[in-house]
């Protein structure tokens, strides 16, 4: 296992949970070499049992899918590296050059949770080896104990810009209003190249505007759904950034 994700990028989905074993979806997710799946003991000693694929910080276990409510990370993990198989759609990222380290931080059909949990994520992801997550989402408070994890990170992070139509220079937005060299922050545009309607941008805030509108991409019960909005548009930087990364390894 180890020699096999040797020289592989590996992409933190910060998000709700990844149906890991979608048709599309499971030759792209990354193992954690040093886990034994269901023995029920933490092997690797990081202080997470079984965190085989990853872990659930909203749960605090190594579930990563409970039905319907991962929807949205299943989709951005499926526009980085769905898999070119055949079947369902295919990712910007080859999966045998980029896997998917999925950490679920949001839960319930409304995708809430906590920047506490998020910024756990984060030093997770970066103790086993992520080098960019990707961070479809939003909050209004300025989380001190966030900010201090993504500056004091290595890693890229790719962050949504919001979906409220507003200049986040005036109306900030926490990750992607962070001023740090290592956050790109996506707004969405559309299919005609024009920044969407419904899409949060700023000449300070956002880095860049990435295709958000309409994306088809992979969804619970090894289904594919199309979805609009700057979660949307993360994913393919994330995707596009990924590639790079792959390539200078």
């Amino acid at each position: 296992d180890a020699l096999e994700n040797k020289g592989q990028v590996v992409v933190a989905v910060i998000d709700t949970g990844v149906q890991t074993d979608h048709e599309d979806l499971k030759n792209s997710i990354w193992t954690n070499p040093g886990e034994t799946a269901g023995d029920g003991v933490d092997n690797d000693k990081n202080g997470f049992v079984d965190d085989v694929h990853g872990w659930n910080f909203y749960s605090g276990k190594g579930e990563l899918y409970q039905g319907s409510e991962d929807n949205h990370g299943t989709h951005s993990a499926g526009t980085i590296a769905a898999g070119k198989n055949g079947v369902g759609i295919t990712g910007i990222c080859d999966p045998a050059y980029v896997k998917i380290m999925p950490l679920k931080v949001l839960g319930t059909k409304d995708g809430v949770g906590t920047p506490e949990n998020v910024a756990k994520a984060i030093r997770y992801a970066e103790d086993n080896g992520a080098s960019i997550c990707n961070l479809s989402l939003t909050s209004p408070a300025n989380d001190q104990a966030l900010y201090c994890a993504i500056r004091d990170s290595s890693m890229l992070f790719v962050a949504a810009a919001g979906n409220d139509g507003k200049d986040i220079d005036r109306t900030p937005v926490y990750p992607a209003s962070y001023e740090l060299d290592n956050v790109i922050s996506a707004a969405n545009i559309s299919c005609g190249g024009e920044l969407h309607e419904s899409s949060n941008y700023g000449v300070g805030s956002v880095d860049l505007a990435a295709p958000g509108s309409y994306i088809l991409s992979t969804t619970p019960g090894n289904t594919y759904s199309y979805m609009t909005g700057t979660s949307m548009a993360a994913p393919m930087v994330t995707g596009a950034a990924a590639m790079v990364w792959s390539h200078f390894d």
